[in-house]
């Protein structure tokens, strides 16, 4: 649904959803070693991993091919999916008039993640509920 929501107010269809075969993506690989940085426990980990935030739908042929890649390596691929898997890559906010004017229209905190650090993910989901939000109020209005 938040997919969809971003795709129909930046004026792109989006094809992830129409195909058969879709697939949560964890936007982190499953390594916790490489996260001890931030967490305490692998738990911690576990659980911010699996936080709407850290999460994208994608088809399941590219989920397959890119699981385990690191973020840097992903969010350069996540530009040939849908809108909301660009909004995590900088060219989306380049030449890309319907995005950004959604993005200026409705004032939701978009931006692009060079890293994707836990903050990045308290960030994000944050930033789906805000565009349930708004969604919610413009339907209701």
């Amino acid at each position: 649904l938040i997919t969809e929501i971003v795709a129909r107010e930046s004026g792109t269809g989006d094809y992830v959803l129409n195909r058969p075969e879709i697939e949560v993506e964890h936007i982190w690989s499953n390594h916790y070693e490489q996260h001890l940085d931030e967490f305490q426990t692998e738990q911690e980990f576990v659980t911010t991993r699996a936080t709407i935030g850290a999460l994208l739908v994608l088809p399941k042929s590219f989920n397959a091919s890119y699981g385990d890649a690191s973020y840097e390596v992903k969010v350069q691929q996540y530009f040939s999916q849908n809108v909301l898997a660009q909004s995590l890559n900088s060219k989306k906010y380049e030449n890309n008039p319907g995005f950004l004017q959604f993005v200026a229209r409705s004032g939701l905190a978009f931006k692009p993640y060079a890293e994707f650090k836990k903050q990045a993910i308290l960030e994000r989901t944050e930033l789906y509920k805000s565009i349930l939000e708004w969604n919610w109020r413009r339907e209701a209005e």
